[in-house]
């Protein structure tokens, strides 16, 4: 199916001005058509969103995808009747509930679940989105130099895997990342099928762990706005603590490095934050993440 852009300045499909490149001699990161030296908290803020801001992308190449820029929002709706496929990133323009209003107006009117994102901290907004039937959590964004990146123990018995060549593979790592952050088993059939449709394919690659040759952890890297973006954690519950959070995200992070990436970044749920803290992780930002129409999902 074809997808629409509304509002589209760069004339390629992208409802953001996504010039990001680092220049390597210089550490400047370019995104959103601002030039930042990277020597400070302020500026690993900016690579933080900015990587993630790459997702709307790869989500808009998504079948029957739709996105759309909405003032300073991003806002994308897809046939898949869940979060993450379904989406802002962003602040209203416009305070009080009008601008609230504005941005939900189709995802209300269609009944549809979403997952909203605000980088910075907005107790105002945070709050509304509670009235409105959202989970909504403060959760910090991190980033740490990949130079810095501590050795992987070996774990007994575990294995870890790049599977984007695989299928089967992806497929696997994808139920693993989904499920274990709440997503029903539904979620992978599209998620998949919209990754194999993204033209940049190498940007984002997959890992998993096996134990034993068992699946048992995976995560997700996302190499843009010239830096390396930890996604997708996960480790099946029988197979926690015994490390495979820390080993397969250092597979992910030590991937990016190798990419001549300097600066990795992510959003940390409760959950992973020590283990991020472990690797050498620190915070730098803070994002709302507010979802509204999961299904239940059996504990």
């Amino acid at each position: 199916g074809r997808r629409a852009i509304r509002d589209d300045p760069t004339g390629r499909g992208v409802p953001f001005v996504h010039e990001r490149e680092i220049d390597m001699e210089s550490e400047k990161i370019l995104c959103l058509g601002v030039s930042m030296e990277m020597n400070g908290s302020g500026d690993a803020a900016a690579a933080v969103e900015a990587n993630l801001l790459a997702w709307v992308d790869i989500i808009g190449a998504f079948e029957g995808a739709r996105v759309e820029r909405a003032g300073h929002a991003a806002r994308w709706t897809s046939p898949t009747q869940l979060p993450l496929f379904n989406g802002i990133i962003g602040s209203p323009d416009i305070s009080g509930t009008e601008g609230v209003d504005a941005l939900l107006r189709p995802y209300d009117e269609g009944s549809i679940p979403l997952l909203w994102i605000v980088p910075g901290v907005d107790p105002v907004l945070a709050a509304e989105l509670v009235t409105r039937g959202f989970d909504v959590l403060d959760l910090p964004g991190m980033a740490m130099q990949l130079a810095a990146l501590p050795d992987a123990e070996a774990v007994p018995g575990v294995a870890v895997h790049e599977v984007d060549g695989d299928l089967e593979l992806l497929e696997e790592a994808t139920r693993i990342s989904l499920v274990t952050n709440g997503f029903p088993p539904e979620a992978v059939a599209p998620l998949v099928a919209g990754l194999m449709r993204y033209p940049d394919r190498r940007s984002v690659r997959t890992f998993l762990a096996t134990m034993d040759g068992t699946p048992a952890a995976a995560s997700t890297l996302l190499c843009a706005a010239g830096v390396a973006g930890l996604y997708n954690v996960g480790t099946l519950e029988g197979f926690r603590g015994r490390g495979l959070g820390r080993l397969i995200s250092l597979a992910a992070l030590r991937a990016g490095h190798e990419q001549d990436l300097r600066m990795g970044v992510l959003q940390a749920s409760p959950m992973g934050e020590p283990v991020y803290r472990a690797i050498g992780f620190e915070e730098c930002s803070r994002f709302i993440w507010a979802v509204r129409g999961l299904p239940e999902t059996p504990s």
